[in-house]
């Protein structure tokens, strides 16, 4: 078995923000929005825009299929994109609408949480009073993970992960999605092998 963290693709030069002003179409409860909760009877789209922390000409950078918004850690999907991947993921995960430049753009909300990991096999960063510190490598319980479905676990929920107990390129696998249509703004990267 194979386990997959999302990540952005470092080619990718564009990522979302919420504005600054944008306080009262937040997230709905910021908190609780990687707590495995569904958010569809409750969703109040927040605005969205691109980071730019330089004033550097982001026309000229390529729109990602795929890209990561900071708070709430999480992906948002372009239109093309929610249409390829929507029946892939419609049972671990929401694509909440949010507007953007004139578009529908999907918020992946994964509410599959999964209790997988394997504390006495991780590494953490151990602090200088001893205390353990962030985990800095994840293992996992191989029998409770699902195979090719999107998943977060507890101790890491911002982070969204993959897993493949077999090579599959069924056409409801997510990660054979992104890869078969060149969805460009993440990258599959290997965490775990068991």
């Amino acid at each position: 078995m194979i386990v997959y963290s999302i990540q952005t693709d470092k080619a990718n030069k564009k990522i979302f923000v919420m504005p600054p002003m944008n306080n009262k179409n937040r997230v709905g409860d910021i908190d609780d929005f990687d707590t495995g909760i569904k958010k569809s009877g409750n969703w109040v789209p927040p605005s969205v825009e691109w980071f730019d922390d330089d004033g550097r000409d982001l026309n000229k950078y390529k729109d990602p299929d795929i890209s990561y918004i900071s708070v709430p850690s999480s992906l948002i999907v372009s239109p093309y994109t929610q249409e390829l991947i929507a029946h892939a993921v419609k049972d671990v995960a929401e694509l909440l609408p949010i507007p953007f430049n004139n578009e529908a753009w999907y918020l992946l909300n994964v509410h599959n949480i999964i209790d997988a990991v394997d504390k006495e096999n991780c590494k953490y960063n151990i602090r200088r009073n001893g205390e353990i510190g962030r985990m800095l490598k994840v293992a996992f319980f191989a029998e409770k993970i699902p195979h090719a479905k999107l998943f977060t676990v507890p101790e890491k929920r911002s982070t969204y992960y993959f897993a493949e107990h077999h090579p599959d390129n069924s056409e409801n696998n997510f990660k054979h999605i992104v890869e078969k249509n060149n969805l460009f703004g993440i990258e599959f990267v290997k965490v775990w092998e068991g």
